[in-house]
């Protein structure tokens, strides 16, 4: 049974990867391992070493912290959701997971830095208002 620490890490590697549009294949060749290893790790039935785990933030452009944010220290993997999962604040199974995955492709594709905080502005004044 996969460690739930080395699950949480997995669906962390999937959520970027996905949100940047990116195949397992192409992480697999930038990362030199085959596909099916990103398979194994995204599911968590094998640990990502610590190596990989860096060259993987390279490819996705995240910090080493952004893979265990949402577990607790001496929690024994729990994550703040509970035991039995290693919860993300993203679930891709989810009803919106298409949209969420939509909307982070095209907000990547957008160039000047202004717009983007306009844009995220505009979403949080959104929410305010809801």
């Amino acid at each position: 049974m996969p460690n739930p620490i080395d699950v949480h890490v997995g669906r962390r590697l999937r959520q970027q990867r996905e949100m940047r549009g990116m195949p397992q294949k192409e992480l697999a060749r930038r990362l030199g391992i085959s596909f099916q290893q990103v398979q194994k790790y995204e599911s968590g039935a094998n640990r990502i070493s610590a190596s990989k785990l860096w060259e993987a933030c390279g490819v996705l452009e995240v910090g080493p912290n952004y893979f265990f944010e949402g577990l607790e220290r001496g929690g024994g993997g729990r994550s703040r959701h509970g035991a039995s999962e290693a919860a993300t604040e993203y679930d891709a199974g989810g009803p919106h997971a298409r949209q969420v995955l939509d909307l982070n492709q095209s907000f990547h594709q957008i160039r000047d830095t202004r717009v983007r905080r306009q844009l995220v502005q505009l979403i949080k004044a959104l929410v305010e208002d809801d």
